[in-house]
């Protein structure tokens, strides 16, 4: 894999991996229309790490309001907790299922839009004003990010609003989801890879500054246009690109 294929693929994690329109859709989908190949260890770690820092850059200046309400953190971890369970015990089958069946990846991207437009309502609540329960709800949501065309953070926006988070805060609660998702993926992949050994290679390097900074640049995008739009901006560009997949899919 070159360079250009690692910038590539970086600016897709960085931009995908925080808009809600499923990063595991769009490498999917994409490599059916270019020849883009499987991302190396070092570089698929690399861009994780580079998305993540991303978030902890994005959200130093509110590191004081975590800190000081530790029952935040405890909602965070608590949330992290079923995608975990799920991912550890489907994520084989889910892969299995969905990995080739580019027409069901396409059919859930177009459906979670239809549903992205459908939510208008807004609730009041902060973070601090989070019960045990909604963070457990949230969880539950995000495991439901297993499916590829589902998204990680829209599907725990679309819960924050759902338990009656505030837009801005949900956005907020779903980036520090992801602080402990991401980084605990990465982690595993590490442990499980350890004993093979990782080789960085010259297009690692690169993939992971493009993660880091599409990555920036689309959490800062996020957290305002949700905020001032809610989910139907994405709603719409889901519908149109999966509509697009299906009917480039059944006409190839």
């Amino acid at each position: 894999m070159g360079t250009t294929e690692g910038l590539v693929l970086g600016l897709i994690q960085g931009l995908t991996e925080f808009f809600p329109i499923s990063s595991s859709a769009h490498l999917l989908l994409l490599r059916t229309l270019f020849p883009l190949g499987e991302a190396h260890l070092s570089l698929d770690v690399l861009l994780h790490t580079g998305t993540w820092l991303a978030v902890l850059l994005v959200f130093l200046p509110s590191t004081g309001r975590v800190l000081r309400r530790p029952s935040i953190v405890l909602k965070v971890l608590i949330a992290t907790i079923p995608a975990g369970v799920f991912g550890y015990l489907l994520e084989d089958q889910v892969e299995t299922v969905f990995r080739d069946n580019l027409f069901l990846v396409s059919a859930v991207l177009l459906g979670v839009g239809i549903i992205f437009l459908l939510v208008r309502h807004e609730g009041e609540k902060t973070l601090e004003a989070m019960n045990i329960r909604d963070a457990v709800i949230i969880g539950l949501f995000q495991a439901l990010a297993l499916i590829p065309g589902v998204s990680r953070s829209g599907i725990t926006i679309l819960g924050g609003i759902g338990v009656g988070l505030k837009r801005s805060e949900a956005v907020i609660f779903s980036f520090l989801l992801s602080l402990t998702t991401i980084g605990g993926a990465t982690a595993l992949v590490l442990l499980r890879e350890a004993s093979g050994g990782m080789v960085l290679f010259k297009s690692a390097l690169p993939g992971f500054f493009a993660a880091l900074g599409s990555g920036l640049l689309s959490c800062i995008v996020l957290l305002r246009l949700v905020r001032e739009k809610g989910l139907a901006p994405f709603g719409y560009y889901r519908i149109l690109l999966g509509a697009f997949f299906l009917l480039f899919l059944s006409l190839r």
